[in-house]
């Protein structure tokens, strides 16, 4: 099993989660809680920075569309920064590109939720 390590912090009112490693189905429970978390706490504004995403499974992604709506809903969003192009192309097979916003650095993404 590949490693995966998970961690976020709060940056100017922005939830950003750091996921390290391989997404895949052995550890996206371990995701799911810590969006949960953040989301427990009233965090709307999510961005995920993949800067040391390896790989992302379809049970990763799953995890991110399956709260996207009620995020929406709640007038916030999940914007992904820092993606590399391996998971950058996981992503846009699955048609992903369409959904969400890819920005280039963690900055961008907080100062584009704070506009």
């Amino acid at each position: 099993m590949k490693s995966f390590y998970i961690r976020s912090k709060v940056v100017e009112n922005v939830a950003v989660i750091y996921p390290k490693g391989h997404l895949d189905a052995h550890n996206v429970e371990r995701f799911e809680k810590e969006l949960l978390k953040l989301m427990g706490n009233d965090h709307i504004r999510i961005a995920i920075n993949c800067r040391d995403l390896n790989y992302i499974s379809s049970a990763g992604m799953g995890i991110i569309m399956g709260y996207l709506d009620e995020i929406r809903e709640k007038g916030g969003d999940i914007k992904l920064c820092c993606v590399s192009d391996r998971v950058y192309e996981i992503f846009d097979l699955v048609g992903f590109t369409e959904i969400y916003e890819f920005i280039d650095s963690e900055e961008n993404t907080v100062e584009k939720f704070n506009h």
